[in-house]
Formats: structure tokens, C-alpha cells, sequence
């Protein structure tokens, strides 16, 4: 009884009202009762408008990435994000529904109504987005770290997985996560593992020795020898996994002088000049001829443009900081490990180490065709006329082609060929100006011309 009494008490008082007041009707009938994205919105027949003049502050609003040491922020409009108006219109009609009279007035009556706040509907342009997130990629890639046994300590040194960005997972977070103004997100990462794990060189057998090969570099000692000796410290101890492609240059790394390298003479353009790291291809060369007696496949190897005093033609090998790689397939079903290391002052060793050889392995070469070379003469400020001096020794050029030969306990053989090309090395005199070329020695075997700097003359005068 006391309940009907309320509810017919209540319904005279809304009658009054309506009589009292004639637009409270529409207005009652029209409030939505509820918040939208923490707005209190228009009516129902101004909703939609509503919504649409929001898109523009919605798109400005601020987003914080947070990535490895610091955080970048970007607006929702940088990232794809909108509000979708229809959707949202949606989404706040159907919550809104259609409650009773009696249901209005009492809410609007509360002392303290209880509106619910219903989310906006947003909209993600996925490849914006992942536009927008690739630009992150740099600060938060690392590259995994191999595992390395330390010979001369006889330690292991332990992988450390890389991390890279995960877009998709990021923008799942991002279009999930309340879109508020201000909004912190961590970027999604996904772990790199490491090629070379620490539990794979558990079973690995230092004294088992798959190849080796020595050079020496008695009569280029010197600088040379600080940049052999600095890039043999960074290869030794590397580990080639099973099947795994090996790169030089990413495990020497740069050769630049806060790493330890220093200046030492490289070939530039036929003749030789400082240049900071003279002398790795050395190191390049022992390793490669280690790696063909080891019966591993060169993916990538180019011979040096003259021939090594070195190595024999054809186990050469050469490299350069960027641009020219010297790269090796471990071709077995275990990792091997690279010890290089200085036995003398003046020699390098490569070993290969973790299984034994597979058979024996020789490598013969054969010289297919010569090339003959010029002499080249360049007028050097200083000198006085017909003054001269060999810069440069002339030598052949050629194209070899090896062989190598791997004989199995079981006699069975195995061959594979490879070529090689030498450029002529020109022979470089440099004189005076107004020297007369004519007065200069007679060309050595091999040499096929004269090149000078500016054109002779009637009496070969420069």
C-alpha cells in the first residue's frame, strides 16, 4: 500500500510539473541519462553532431610511448586513432534505451544521480599506425648477443637474447587501452634469441682441432701488426653454429681508432695508402684458408686486387669496413669455434676447433691467363727535374682458378673449384716536373706502357 501511495504521489507530482512547466516534457523525454566519454552529452537529435565537432579534439589528443631510456609522444591523429561517430551514437543509444517516466524523473531528482559513463568508439588505421610505431624500431632493437668461449681463460661467456619492436601487439594495447588524453603506453617487444646459446657449447670439444692455418707478417710488422693482433682479439672466440652463416665484419666490427685499430697501409686506387685498419684482410685471408681446409663453404669472398705475399693465390681473401664481407657456412650438425691468436710477434694462427677434419683437404691452384701491367708516372711537388724514385713495384695480373680436393677415410673424393682474379699491379714512378720520361729505366718483364700525368711532349719532357 505504502509503495503505490509513493508511485501515485510521484506521477501527481510529475503531472504537476508538466502543468507548471510545458517544455520539461520534450526535456525529460530527451535526456540520455548518462555520460559519453566523460562528457555530458546534447540530447538525442544533437548527439550525432555532438560527436562529430569531438573528432577534432579526440584526434589531438597526446599519447606517451614509452620505450628503453625515455618515451615518445605522438597524437591519437599521429597514430590512425578516431573517433568512429556512428559507432559511438550507436553505443550510447543502445545504453540509453528507452527507461519509464517514473525511471527519468526519479534520476533526474536524486540527490546524487549515478550516471554511467559509456566509451567512445574509436577507429585504428592500422598502417598508420604501424607507420607511426616503425619509426620506434631504432631505439628499441638491440641484437642478441652469441654465447663466446674465452680460450685463453677458459671461461664461457653467456648469450644475452636482443629485443625488437612487436607493431601488431603494440597496436592491439593501443586500441584496447582507454583512449584518454595523457595516456602512457609501454611499446610491445618481442625477444631476438641469440644464434649461438650457452647451452649449445656445453658439449663442444676444444681439443679437437677441424683446421687450421698460419701466416706471417715479418716483413710488414708495425702498424700492420697492431690492426692484426686488434682484429684477432675481436674473431677469437666466436662460435659458428651448426649450419650458420659466419660474417667477418659483423664479428670484427668497424675498424675505427677508439676500437684499437690505427693507421697502416691499404690499397686505394692500384697503390697503397694510410688508412685506419691496414692490415685485417691478414686476418681475413688466415681465416679463409682455414675455413677451405676445414671443408666449409665461402659464401662470399672476393681475392685481393694483387696478390698477398701472404698466402698462396687463390686462399686470399679481402675485406673492407662496409662494403666487402668475407662470410662462411658452418656446413656441419655442431658449432665450431674460431681461436686466433698471435703464436709469435710477427705470425697469426686460425684454428677451427670442436670436431675433427671430415678427411684431407688440399687446395691447388693454376694459373689460367696473365696480364701484363703499365708504369705509371706521377709528377710529385718537391722533385726537381729528372729527379725520380719507384714508388711502386709492378707485377702481373691474373686469373687463377683453385681446386680443392677432400679425400674421405673411405678413399671416396670430393672436389670444388674457385676462381680468383688479380688486377696488374701498375709500376709507379714518381719524378719531377719537366722530367724527361725518356731517361728513366727500361720497362721490367710485364711491362706494357707508360701512363703520365699531363701529356709529353716532342722530347718526353712532363
Amino acid at each position: 500500500m505504502r509503495v503505490l501511495i509513493a508511485t501515485v504521489a510521484l506521477a501527481a507530482l510529475a503531472t504537476a510539473s508538466f502543468a507548471a512547466y510545458p517544455h520539461a516534457k520534450h526535456w525529460v523525454a530527451q535526456d540520455l541519462g548518462l555520460l559519453v566519454g566523460g562528457q555530458v552529452p546534447p540530447d538525442r537529435d544533437r548527439l550525432e553532431a555532438w560527436l562529430a565537432w569531438r573528432t577534432r579534439a579526440f584526434g589531438a589528443r597526446q599519447v606517451s610511448l614509452v620505450v628503453p631510456g625515455g618515451a615518445y609522444s605522438a597524437s591519437f591523429s599521429d597514430l590512425g586513432l578516431s573517433l568512429d561517430v556512428a559507432g559511438t551514437r550507436e553505443r550510447v543509444l543502445e545504453r540509453a534505451g528507452r527507461p519509464t517516466l517514473i525511471a527519468r524523473i526519479h534520476r533526474q531528482l536524486a540527490p546524487t544521480p549515478d550516471l554511467e559513463d559509456v566509451p567512445l568508439v574509436v577507429r585504428c588505421d592500422v598502417e598508420q599506425a604501424r607507420r607511426e610505431l616503425s619509426r620506434l624500431e631504432p631505439a628499441v632493437k638491440t641484437d642478441p648477443v652469441d654465447a663466446r668461449l674465452d680460450l685463453a681463460r677458459h671461461a664461457r661467456i653467456d648469450d644475452v637474447a636482443g629485443r625488437e619492436l612487436d607493431v601488431e601487439s603494440s597496436i592491439f594495447e593501443l586500441t584496447r587501452s582507454a583512449p584518454e588524453d595523457g595516456f602512457v603506453l609501454p611499446v610491445v617487444t618481442r625477444p631476438i634469441p641469440a644464434h649461438v646459446t650457452s647451452a649449445a657449447l656445453e658439449a663442444v670439444d676444444v681439443s679437437r682441432v677441424l683446421s687450421s692455418y698460419e701466416t706471417d707478417f715479418t716483413h710488414h710488422a708495425g702498424p700492420r701488426a697492431i690492426n692484426i693482433a686488434t682484429a684477432a682479439r675481436y674473431l677469437n672466440g666466436a662460435v659458428i653454429g651448426a649450419g650458420e652463416v659466419f660474417s667477418f665484419n659483423q664479428t670484427v666490427g668497424p675498424r675505427t681508432v677508439p676500437r684499437g685499430f690505427t693507421f697502416a697501409p691499404v690499397i686505394v686506387a692500384d697503390e697503397l695508402e694510410p688508412g685506419v685498419g691496414g692490415g685485417v684482410c691478414q686476418v681475413a685471408s688466415t681465416l679463409h684458408a682455414a675455413a677451405v681446409f676445414g671443408g666449409f663453404d665461402v659464401v662470399q669472398r672476393r681475392s685481393h686486387s694483387r696478390p698477398s705475399g701472404y698466402t698462396p693465390l687463390g686462399l686470399d681473401a679481402t675485406v673492407i669496413d662496409g662494403e666487402m664481407d668475407l662470410k662462411l657456412r658452418n656446413p656441419y650438425d655442431s658449432p665450431v669455434i674460431i681461436h686466433a691468436f698471435l703464436p709469435t710477434h710477427t705470425s697469426l694462427r686460425v684454428e677451427l676447433l670442436g670436431r675433427d677434419a671430415p678427411g684431407k683437404v688440399e687446395h691447388f691452384f693454376e694459373v689460367k691467363d696473365k696480364h701484363p701491367f703499365v708504369r705509371r708516372v706521377v709528377i710529385e711537388p718537391g722533385f726537381e727535374p729528372n729527379q725520380n724514385k719507384r714508388h711502386q713495384k709492378g707485377s702481373w695480373g691474373y686469373d687463377v682458378l683453385s681446386t680443392v680436393r677432400t679425400t674421405y677415410p673411405d678413399g671416396q673424393r670430393r672436389y670444388r673449384f674457385y676462381t680468383s682474379t688479380y688486377s696488374p699491379v701498375p709500376e709507379v714512378y714518381w719524378v719531377g716536373a719537366g722530367s724527361d720520361v725518356g731517361l728513366l729505366p727500361a720497362l721490367p718483364e710485364g711491362g706494357v706502357g707508360v701512363e703520365t700525368e699531363a701529356p709529353s711532349g716532342p722530347s718526353n719532357a712532363l
